[in-house]
């Protein structure tokens, strides 16, 4: 009798992990968005879908060639999954609240999120149990507030600070109004060429004429990394190769170059990783520094406030400590 009450009892339930990629998918109608969102590859997002579609037996997305729709079914399926999502966020965030938590909310640059504060951000946590970060990923100018982050970090000039007007120009600005902010200068913008080992291998280091004349690989939000770049090593290029890639994000150009599709420039704080792991290889050796540097931003009246400063606290000393992990011993 307990058997068969616990057979009636059983929830046909659809695979609950790929919930969270098919919730973001419908929000966005873009497995690339979803992916960006959630820090998973674009073809993680699409096996998650196949995996629902499959337990359902109908399809919840009609894909185009550049695009996709929710099905019928997948309007249906949708609209119970994030009135369950939004119900288990907002249980879960009145437990937490009554169990002291502290919320500290990070706006940070999408590629650097996952390319170095995610894989660190466990430290943190050890560090500091009672404290919750909850990281928004953005490029726009931040826009401290109520409803705003605690904390921001971006990438831009920083006010007062000379720059030469050789240097590869950032074009992001960092915030909106600087009055009333605190700047942490936590490290510059050094860009550097990677591409496959393979190609090192085959051809040895490149010269920087000789990279212009490969596929370059573009980031949109540094359109001028490339040309700036370049011009600031004696190589003038006018125009892009028909076989050149344009990606939205670093972390998309690093994963591109990995691939062997060509030539990537990127800040070699987001490609420290791949490079250590032999994943990637420098294409030519360069000290080159963008106009511009990375900036923990800070309203004045909140850098006494606990959550916030031992966020500053620890964010300035990991990234000290990896700065003494990653430089290379000098050569007698």
């Amino acid at each position: 009798m307990i058997r068969e009450a616990n057979a009636m009892t059983k929830r046909p339930l659809p695979p609950l992990s790929a919930l969270h990629g098919f919730d973001a998918a419908a929000r966005h109608l873009s497995f690339t968005k979803a992916a960006d969102e959630l820090f998973v590859t674009q073809g993680a997002i699409s096996r998650q879908i196949r995996q629902l579609e499959e337990h359902l037996g109908v399809p919840l997305f009609r894909r185009f060639t550049r695009r996709i729709e929710l099905t019928d079914a997948g309007e249906e399926f949708h609209s119970v999954v994030a009135g369950v999502l939004d119900q288990l966020s907002n249980v879960t965030q009145r437990i937490k609240r009554r169990q002291d938590i502290d919320i500290l909310t990070v706006s940070v640059l999408p590629s650097f999120a996952s390319a170095w504060l995610m894989p660190r951000l466990y430290l943190f946590t050890e560090k500091h149990p009672r404290i919750e970060v909850r990281l928004h990923t953005s490029i726009d100018p931040v826009v401290f507030g109520s409803s705003g982050p605690d904390v921001a970090i971006r990438v831009g000039r920083v006010p007062g600070k000379h720059y030469d007007r050789n240097q590869p120009r950032v074009e992001l600005e960092m915030i909106e109004n600087w009055r009333g902010i605190h700047i942490d200068e936590l490290l510059p913008d050094r860009l550097v060429a990677i591409c496959t080992p393979r190609l090192i291998e085959e051809r040895g280091k490149l010269t920087p004429r000789e990279i212009a004349e490969l596929p370059l690989i573009h980031t949109t939000s540094r359109r001028f990394a490339w040309p700036d770049w370049l011009q600031a090593h004696g190589v003038s290029r006018g125009t892009r190769s028909e076989n050149s890639l344009e990606l939205g994000h670093f972390f998309m150009s690093i994963q591109a170059a990995g691939q062997g599709r060509g030539v990537a420039i990127v800040p070699d704080i987001i490609a420290n990783e791949d490079l250590e792991m032999g994943r990637l290889a420098v294409a030519y050796e360069s000290d080159v520094n963008s106009a511009g540097d990375y900036c923990l931003l800070i309203p004045d009246n909140d850098l006494d406030h606990p959550p916030v400063k031992c966020f500053r606290e620890w964010l300035l000393e990991e990234i000290a400590n990896s700065f003494r992990r990653e430089a290379k011993p000098v050569e007698a």
